[in-house]
């Protein structure tokens, strides 16, 4: 079928000429999006659109990936003989590690059983979601700071994370190669020396040894509070690349202890200062208004009539009582439904009482905080930020953007630049950013940062609104 999901038909003229599809597309980004797309049971609309995206992601992230793994390794001397069993006897695996190798194995089992049974389909997404939300969303962010720290006493732990990245690598080439064989072949010789061909290597085996049933949940809780986190961010208008003050979470029973045993990672996945957690019992409702207080969170009411319970109750007087309930303070309707369980509401003389199931009760977060809930998780982050997180979140946006012009020059991750240089930003930009230069000299990867016209070629950019030039040599 075509992209609206109407019939390919010449008379309608929206056929796509395999011959001219595969001089536009790679091979491969076209095989794993049959693959990825086509369920036995449902019909396959085919998009362009939809081939450039998802699909696409995966590849060129798979790719890009490697060639992280490729510079970062041979800078650092690594060597096969450093494997992950290496890295285990040595105590230098931590919970990343742990983590993102016991999913592997799900995933070998995962893809092994779905190949067996005939659902390519599943297994694309299995790898789709291992590579782009598993690996690179999170493992890759966690553990760069490690890799570009140079110290000598830490070469250990940096040989350690190569050991994971190049079992992880090898092993998604083996499992994507049915889908991408040219790319995963590619891939697998050039990055992994003295490898032949992939075809020649045995299918990954699952390896119970490596799972770890208990850092999985612990990721998994973390990574659902670190998304509705991220919710909350967005209703307050804050970037997630910004450092905020403080984050106090909201978990259910059990669930506090596993992800306070992850108190360092989430931290910096939240990017804030500091954070606090309480497991709550209350779902929704009043009962969860007031739980939430009891906690000391920051919680206002949000009330609603509940129509057609009311109309019995309120009959000629509907127009007036919602008039009333309209000018009526949410916080006076709560307290009388805590003490009487009810509110009065006085219409031309004749009192209406609702009860607690007359209103749809929610709340949002008070002043200074932004909230989001999401199943079992609530997360309320502070919105007031002073300079020095300003000054934090200001350095991460310019690093990001030198960070991606090295890559549009065609510089390694692993090259050390002489200058990295920004103009033009205003006054109280500047004065935040030239005491933290050091730290946007290490984030990317320069000698020194100046503010001066020293570089041969400027780049124009933007941040917020504020035009910008930066440079890179």
């Amino acid at each position: 079928l075509d992209e609206n999901g109407g019939k390919m038909s010449k008379s309608k003229g929206n056929v796509l000429e395999g011959a001219e599809l595969l001089q536009k597309y790679p091979v491969d980004l076209i095989r794993f999006y049959f693959m990825w797309k086509a369920s036995p049971i449902e019909p396959l609309s085919f998009s362009t659109d939809e081939l450039m995206s998802r699909p696409y992601q995966v590849i060129n992230t798979l790719f890009n990936l490697h060639l992280y793994f490729k510079q970062n390794s041979q800078y650092d001397n690594f060597e096969q003989s450093n494997t992950v069993e290496w890295a285990k006897k040595n105590d230098l695996l931590t919970s990343p590690d742990i983590w993102l190798l016991s999913k592997l194995q799900k995933l070998i089992q995962k893809i092994t059983e779905k190949n067996q049974t005939c659902k390519f389909h599943e297994s694309a997404k299995a790898i789709d979601d291992y590579i782009i939300n598993n690996l690179s969303q999170i493992y890759i962010p966690i553990t760069r700071g490690e890799l570009w720290d140079e110290d000598e006493e830490k070469k250990n732990r940096r040989l350690s994370i190569y050991a994971v990245l190049s079992e992880v690598l090898k092993t998604l080439d083996i499992l994507i190669h049915p889908f991408c064989p040219f790319t995963s072949e590619y891939l697998y010789q050039t990055v992994f020396d003295g490898k032949q061909s992939i075809l020649l290597d045995k299918w990954p085996k699952y390896e119970k040894s490596l799972v770890n049933e208990e850092i999985e949940e612990s990721f998994d809780i973390m990574k659902d509070v670190v998304s509705v986190s991220s919710a909350a961010r967005m209703k307050g208008k804050l970037k997630r690349r910004w450092p905020l003050n403080e984050a106090r979470i909201c978990v259910k029973k059990d669930q506090k202890a596993k992800l306070e045993s992850l108190s360092d990672l989430l931290q910096s996945q939240l990017n804030v200062e500091k954070f606090s957690i309480v497991e709550t019992k209350k779902d929704s409702g009043l009962d969860q208004i007031l739980e939430l207080r009891e906690l000391g969170l920051p919680v206002k009411p949000v009330i609603e009539l509940e129509r057609k319970r009311i109309g019995p109750k309120a009959k000629q007087h509907m127009g007036k009582l919602v008039a009333k309930f309209a000018e009526t303070d949410p916080e006076e309707i709560i307290s009388s439904l805590q003490k009487n369980s009810k509110y009065d509401f006085d219409v031309d003389g004749e009192i209406i009482s609702l009860d607690n199931e007359d209103y749809v009760i929610d709340f949002d977060a008070s002043e200074n905080f932004a909230a989001s809930k999401r199943d079992n998780y609530i997360v309320f982050i502070s919105t007031s930020r002073n300079k020095e997180m300003m000054a934090k979140g200001l350095i991460k946006d310019i690093a990001r953007r030198l960070q991606t012009l090295r890559k549009e020059r065609g510089y390694n991750p692993t090259d050390i630049l002489d200058t990295a240089s920004i103009l033009d930003l205003d006054e109280e930009s500047l004065e935040m950013i030239q005491d933290k230069a050091e730290d946007l000299a290490f984030l990317v990867r320069v000698k020194q940062v100046n503010f001066s016209e020293s570089c041969k070629e400027y780049k124009d950019d933007d941040i917020d609104g504020q035009k910008i030039r930066i440079s890179v040599e």
